[in-house]
Order: C-alpha cells, then structure tokens, then sequence
C-alpha cells in the first residue's frame, strides 16, 4: 500500500444491506490527524509520552487493519523485527484466535523508533499500549471535535481495507490480513461509491 490514492472527503462505501455505509478517512483527513497529534507532542512537552502512545497506536491501526481491542492486546513479542511479521490476537470469536500479517516497512521504523525512545525491549510481554477502550475513545473524540472530522478507531480499519483495495490487494489476501471469516464480508470493501471512478476505465487497455 505504498501509492496515495487522492481520496475526497466524505467517501463511503455503500454495502449490499440496505442503510449501511462504512467510512474511511481521506488522505488529507490522515494528514491532519497525524499532525494534531504531532504538535501535542512538541507543544504539550509534559504529556509528550501520552501523545507519542497514541501516534503509534494510529499508525498501527492504520498500517495493520487491526481492531482496537487487537491493537490494545499487542506487546512487543508479538512483532518480529527480522521477519517483518506482526501477530494480532482477535479477542472476537469464542476462543481467542491469532493471525501473523506482514509489517509495513514505515511503521517497522516508527515502532523500533517507539521501542527506543521507551527503553522497550522487542522480548517484552508487556503490553505496548497501556490503556483502556474508553480511553482511546475520549482520545479520539478530542481530536474530532477539535479537527472537525468524525473520528473512531474502527474508521482506520476501513481505510486500510479501501487503500488495499486501491492497491491491487487481492481479496483473498487482504481477508487474511483482516482476519474475515468469510471473504463476503471482505468484499465490502470493493464496493466503492462516492468517488470518480472513471480513472479506472481509463487505465484498461
């Protein structure tokens, strides 16, 4: 998912069942997020560490698909650093099931970066984020409210699915990264509506 795909504002995707629509955010709605968060942490010094927490957690949201209680679970262990892998622990069916996705060179270097600034050790079975659900939704609604942009953690696991899509991902792969059971559910994400798509038809030859 290296391309950046020039997203509108507002996109959707439409489902197959009636009055369900899944957002995503744009690349300029990513742009603004990651700097709110960025000059936290240059400007609010004394919660600088509190602000670096949730940068990293963004991005893995973002670079991973992972649901937040998959992201919250996460501790350094679970991500290999020489097989560029990182387990997610799905805490959604009755018994807890894990799947090994491929890390994102980008967000490889922002997590060895984290695990250095924090004295982490890549062994640890320490949780990486040490925080609850409520508290990174009350994060998250600070920043909607000061950006003006709806925000939630599962809109990042959307985003990931459509840039995927974009991508070339194929299906098949793409709900393994998700951890789908059925690949129906995955091709929601092929349903894209909102958007011109004539630069599509323009590239069949």
């Amino acid at each position: 998912m290296n391309n950046i795909i020039p997203f509108s504002r507002n996109m959707k995707i439409q489902s197959t069942k009636p009055n369900i629509q899944i957002e995503f955010f744009s690349d300029e709605d990513l742009a603004r997020i990651f700097k709110f968060i960025q000059d936290k942490i240059a400007t609010d010094k004394r919660n600088a560490d509190y602000h670096r927490r949730y940068l990293l957690l963004c991005k893995i949201l973002l670079r991973t698909g992972a649901r937040i209680d998959e992201a919250l679970q996460l501790r350094p262990m679970d991500i290999n650093l020489d097989l560029n892998t990182i387990t997610l622990v799905t805490l959604k069916k009755r018994k807890n099931s894990t799947r090994t996705i491929p890390l994102h060179p980008e967000l490889k270097e922002q997590i060895m970066t984290y695990f250095l600034n924090f004295n982490i050790s890549p062994r640890s079975q320490d949780l990486i984020f040490p925080m609850k659900r409520q508290a990174v939704d009350l994060y998250m609604k600070k920043m909607q409210y000061q950006l003006n942009i709806r925000i939630h953690a599962h809109k990042f696991r959307h985003t990931f699915g459509v840039k995927a899509i974009l991508d070339h991902v194929p299906l098949s792969v793409l709900q393994e990264w998700l951890g789908h059971s059925s690949i129906f559910t995955t091709s929601i994400y092929t349903q894209i509506t909102g958007m011109d798509t004539s630069m599509f038809m323009n590239q069949i030859t």
